[in-house]
């Protein structure tokens, strides 16, 4: 019994080393439970509405109006000047007293004579006629006759007035940029008197494309942002133009700054046409291509991709609609690693042994 001890012994250890032999063939490494995951930063989703823009870029001068010289379609001299220039003035105020040369007073009073004549004979060839003593034609002369002469006497009202003396008055509020006349100069019609210069001269002429034509009104507000740097600034469009700029091929829009501008400075002007509504999505958060854009929630500790169909951008915010959960969040940072299903840590889980 005492000689095959031995043998049992060595019996032994040959099955242990081919136990362990089998177990290390088998991957008997210790097991690693660690799945694989990946460190997000999450934010709450929430819906609201931003401002619908449209983009434009321009520059800062003077708007196609913002000069007007003032004259009198007659001939006559400055009776009284009432402003010097550099002067501010306001719509409707007296810039100068006009004096009508004595033949343009002349032409007037003729023009009045001629139009009282051929009223009385277009009366009298009314009469004739009813009374069968004058022809059909005969009546269609004389109303002729007084139409011309009516023409006449309109066309020097609307060039001289009525009086010998015309009042020159601000169409606009503004500043009297230069006195183009001396007082007492006679004058010829026509003759610049004064430059007239608007308040709101300096403008930001931005140019939109085409398809913005119906959507960019007069009164819109605007943000201009100076593109070399600077606050940005308040403004509302007072005009759009309906013909394409032949150098831009754009439309161009004037924008009146609530602030001071320095001619010539370029600008980005964002244009508010209505409001996006849906929800509220750091730019970051957003992936994929125009035809398959997504954002990543988090439920049960694993992302869950959400197919959104973006509306809109405003600064770093995407306007976005889709089926999210308002009860789940929303991951910004770390995003663009994430597969759907996969799993998801924050952060500070890095860090935990």
């Amino acid at each position: 019994m005492t000689t095959r001890q031995p043998w049992n012994a060595a019996a032994i250890a040959a099955c242990l080393l081919m136990t362990c032999s089998l177990i290390a063939c088998s991957g008997g490494e210790a097991p690693d439970n660690t799945a694989v995951s990946a460190a997000v930063t999450t934010v709450p989703v929430r819906q609201g509405s931003v401002p619908a823009t449209v983009p434009a870029y321009g520059t800062a001068g003077p708007a196609a109006d913002a000069a007007q010289v003032m004259s009198v379609q007659a001939a006559g001299r400055v009776l009284r000047w009432n402003v010097t220039a550099g002067a501010s003035v306001k719509r409707g105020q007296s810039l100068a007293t006009f004096a009508l040369a004595p033949a343009s007073v002349a032409a007037y009073q003729q023009a009045v004579t001629a139009q009282r004549l051929a009223e009385a004979q277009r009366a009298h060839a009314a009469q004739l006629f009813a009374q069968q003593l004058a022809t059909r034609d005969q009546l269609d002369q004389a109303e002729k006759a007084l139409h011309d002469a009516q023409s006449n006497l309109d066309a020097l009202v609307q060039q001289q007035g009525r009086n010998p003396t015309v009042e020159v008055t601000a169409p606009f509020d503004g500043t009297a940029a230069t006195v183009d006349a001396q007082q007492g100069d006679n004058l010829q019609p026509g003759a610049p008197l004064l430059t007239l210069q608007r308040g709101d001269g300096l403008v930001v002429t931005a140019g939109v494309e085409r398809d913005a034509m119906g959507r960019v009104q007069v009164g819109a507000k605007a943000e201009l942002v100076p593109i070399d740097g600077g606050e940005a600034m308040h403004g509302t469009v007072r005009r759009v133009a309906r013909a394409l700029n032949p150098h831009t091929h754009q439309l161009d829009v004037e924008i009146v700054p609530e602030g001071a501008l320095v001619g010539g400075e370029g600008f980005r002007a964002d244009i508010v046409v209505g409001q996006w509504q849906g929800w509220l999505l750091p730019r970051d958060a957003v992936q994929g291509d125009e035809e398959d854009r997504h954002v990543f929630q988090v439920e049960n500790g694993k992302a869950k991709s959400v197919p959104v169909k973006v509306l809109g951008e405003a600064g770093d915010v995407t306007v976005a609609s889709g089926a999210l959960d308002a009860k789940l969040p929303l991951v910004t940072e770390g995003a663009t690693q994430l597969d759907d299903g996969m799993a998801v840590r924050a952060p500070l889980e890095q860090a935990k042994p």
